[in-house]
């Protein structure tokens, strides 16, 4: 079975001792070569592999909103104050002092 774009893979470590890595394949390219992938891991790097038989191992399917990133602080919208816009501020006043007894 072949990993489609949306998939979620692991792929094994390099070395000995290291945890395996796990992504999101993002597209899926066919060319003269092979088959490439280019996944984007759970730490947020990317990678474009061609991985040999039974390298890449699918975990499944993941839920089409979780593959949507989250929005950022500076994309979203304002929310709409609840005091009128209309409203001129108030000229500063000299504040009095009292004199103690």
């Amino acid at each position: 079975m072949e990993p489609k774009r949306g998939d979620r893979v692991s792929l094994d470590a390099k070395k000995v001792g290291q945890p395996r890595r796990a992504g999101i394949v993002r597209s899926v390219a066919q060319g003269i070569s092979g088959v490439r992938y280019q996944v984007e891991w759970d730490d947020g790097s990317h990678s474009v592999i061609a991985p040999g038989a039974g390298i890449l191992l699918i975990e499944g399917k993941i839920a089409s909103s979780s593959s949507k990133k989250p929005m950022s602080s500076s994309n979203k919208k304002p929310k709409a104050s609840s005091k009128s816009q209309t409203k001129k501020p108030r000229p500063a006043t000299k504040a009095k002092k009292k004199k103690a007894r």
